[in-house]
C-alpha cells in the first residue's frame, strides 16, 4: 500500500486529504501530522486522513508522496527536517507544496531535498477566509487554477503524477515560472488581502469608528472579508514576496492618487463617470472569461486531448507542456521520419 502524507491539516491540507479520497485511488494510505494536534485528529475524524501520526519524520518515512501544507515560512524547516529522511526506492518520492509564494519554496527545495526526491512545487488558488480543518472542502479545488512549479531536477513521472492528481481533483494545471507566479498572485491575491487589512486598519482606528461600524454593512463586508484570513498565512506570504507586493502598493496608490485628482477637477462628473464605468467593464470581462493571454513566440493554440494529456496541457500553450514532459523530442523524431 502507496502512502501519501498531508504535513498541515489545516483548511488547505485537510481539503486536499478529502479531495484525493474523492479520485478513489486504491491501495493509499493518507497519513496526517501537524503541529497542533486538535487539527489532525479533527482531519481525521472527518476522514480527510486515514491515520494520524505526530511524529513527523515517521510521517514521511515511507510516503511516496509528501504534500507540505503549512504557512510558507515553516515549509524551509519541514524540507530541513524530512529530507534526510525520505524515502529511498525505485520510484522517486514526489513532493510538492501548497505555498502561496514559490521563488522562496523552490530555492529551500534545492537546498534541503535530496537528488532522490521529485520536487514539483504547487500551489491551488483557492481558499475561504476562515481557516483550520473545520471549513475543509473535497470541492474547494473545483475549476481553480493549481500553479505547478516543478523543480528544474523534477523527473517527468513526478511531474505527470502531480499534473494528473491535481486535475482529478477538479483543479485546472497551471504551468508557471516562480518568478512569475510571485509577481502576478502579488497583483491578485496578496494585494487584495493587504487592502482589506488596510481597510479594516483606516477605518477602525478612527475616534467614531463605534458609531461608523453600525453603517457598515455588505459593502464594507465584502471588501474587508479577506482580512479574516489566516494571520501566520498572510504574513508568510508578505515576509516571501514583499518586492512584488510593494510594487503593487504602488501602483495601487497612483491609482487612488488619480482617482483623488478627478474628484478635485472643476467638473468631476463625466471622469468619474467613465472611470467606473471602465472599471465595470473590465470586470465584467473577467467574469466572462473573456481575457485573452498575451502572445508568446511560442504560443499554440491546444488540439483536442485524452484526459490523460488534458490535466498536463499549460495554460500558456501546448507546446511547452510536450517539451516538460519530454515529448516534443519524440515530435521531432516523428518529423524527422516522415522526411
Amino acid at each position: 500500500m502507496d502512502t501519501i502524507t498531508i504535513i498541515g491539516t489545516g483548511l488547505i491540507g485537510a481539503s486536499l486529504g478529502l479531495a484525493i479520497k474523492k479520485v478513489g485511488i486504491k491501495n493509499v494510505e493518507i497519513v496526517g501530522t501537524d503541529l497542533e494536534r486538535y487539527r489532525a485528529n479533527k482531519a481525521k475524524s472527518m476522514k480527510a486522513v486515514d491515520r494520524v501520526e505526530n511524529n513527523m519524520i515517521a510521517a514521511v518515512s515511507d510516503a511516496s508522496m509528501v504534500f507540505i501544507a503549512t504557512p510558507v515560512m515553516a515549509i524551509k524547516d519541514v524540507m530541513e527536517h524530512i529530507g534526510p529522511r525520505l524515502r529511498r526506492s525505485d520510484d522517486r518520492t514526489i513532493v510538492s507544496d501548497t505555498g502561496g509564494t514559490k521563488a522562496e519554496v523552490l530555492q529551500w527545495a534545492k537546498e534541503f531535498l535530496p537528488s532522490h526526491v521529485d520536487f514539483v512545487g504547487g500551489h491551488p488558488l483557492a481558499g475561504r477566509e476562515t481557516p483550520g480543518p473545520d471549513n475543509a472542502d473535497g470541492d474547494l479545488f473545483n475549476d481553480r487554477p493549481w500553479c505547478i512549479v516543478p523543480s528544474p531536477g523534477a523527473s517527468q513521472k513526478g511531474v505527470r503524477t502531480i499534473v494528473d492528481l491535481t486535475s482529478a481533483m477538479g483543479a485546472k494545471p497551471f504551468f508557471i515560472d516562480p518568478q512569475e507566479h510571485d509577481s502576478f498572485v502579488a497583483a491578485v491575491s496578496h494585494l487584495p488581502f493587504v487592502l482589506s487589512a488596510a481597510l479594516i486598519g483606516a477605518t477602525s482606528k478612527s475616534p467614531q469608528w463605534g458609531d461608523i461600524s453600525h453603517l457598515a454593512s455588505s459593502g464594507f463586508r465584502d471588501v474587508s472579508r479577506l482580512a479574516s484570513g489566516d494571520s501566520a498565512m498572510h504574513r508568510d506570504v508578505c515576509l516571501t514576496n514583499q518586492e512584488g507586493i510593494i510594487h503593487w502598493i504602488n501602483e495601487f496608490i497612483v491609482e487612488l492618487e488619480r482617482i483623488k485628482g478627478i474628484m478635485r477637477e472643476e467638473e468631476p462628473a463625466q471622469p468619474l463617470y467613465d472611470l467606473f464605468e471602465t472599471a465595470f467593464e473590465e470586470r465584467e470581462k473577467w467574469l466572462d472569461g473573456v481575457i485573452t493571454p498575451w502572445a508568446r513566440a511560442d504560443y499554440e493554440r491546444p488540439k483536442p486531448l485524452s484526459f490523460g494529456r488534458t490535466a498536463s496541457t499549460l495554460m500558456f500553450g501546448d507546446r511547452a507542456t510536450r517539451g516538460l514532459l519530454g515529448e516534443e523530442e519524440d515530435d521531432k523524431k516523428g518529423r524527422n521520419n516522415r522526411r
